[in-house]
């Protein structure tokens, strides 16, 4: 007897330091949505893609969907490459479903993969920032949302479902080439998860700059 009453108090003792941790730390709870990136249209001035983002639970009105566009120039059409997405998730993305924010310092490339360095747009000639980065997607419920870039006179024109709502232009430090290749991934975070979700890094077609003299 004397020994189930003991054993009932040990189990009594950690249930309560396992409730003390769980109320004052917190239990991590992650969101995990379905993020996509389909009808990629590359051409002449002009780049276009659609992102489609699906989740079960509600953000909140702290909620947070950025869409990070990032960009590269080369001088050949530029295919999708691995070693950018790869070095992507290995710097911003160290456990699964649980990433970093991306710092954006002007003059200087987000990463650098295979000899290539991989830079953000910046916004209205300003550096982006956490968490609204690029684009700022709706919080509630699932959407889909064409995007496009209409390169024109040194400066893209962002577009969301056909209505333009900002102006891009590249970081200081890198000229305009041949082609302009677009990567991009979409960062969630909210004060009802502990976790900062960061989609694949996703190659999203070029821009073919084109003279219209």
């Amino acid at each position: 007897m004397r020994s189930r009453r003991h054993t009932s108090m040990i189990i009594l003792a950690v249930a309560s330091v396992f409730l003390f941790f769980a109320v004052s730390c917190g239990i991590p709870t992650y969101i995990v949505p379905k993020v996509s990136f389909s009808s990629v249209s590359s051409g002449n001035n002009t780049d276009s893609f659609t992102v489609a983002y699906n989740c079960s639970d509600s953000l909140g009105d702290s909620g947070r969907v950025g869409l990070l566009l990032l960009y590269h120039i080369e001088e050949t059409t530029p295919p999708s490459r691995s070693a950018i997405t790869s070095e992507f998730k290995k710097q911003f993305v160290p456990t699964e479903y649980n990433g970093a924010n991306v710092d954006v310092t002007e003059g200087s490339p987000v990463l650098t993969a295979s000899s290539i360095n991989v830079y953000a747009f910046e916004k209205n000639g300003l550096v982006i920032t956490d968490p609204d980065y690029t684009i700022l997607l709706p919080n509630t419920d699932d959407f889909s949302r064409d995007v496009k870039l209409d390169y024109l006179d040194g400066k893209i024109l962002l577009s969301i479902g056909g209505i333009q709502v900002e102006t891009l232009t590249l970081d200081p430090s890198t000229e305009v080439g041949n082609y302009i290749g677009v990567y991009a991934a979409v960062s969630v975070k909210s004060n009802n998860y502990t976790n900062h979700y960061w989609s694949d890094l996703k190659f999203v077609g070029y821009i073919r700059v084109v003279s219209e003299e």
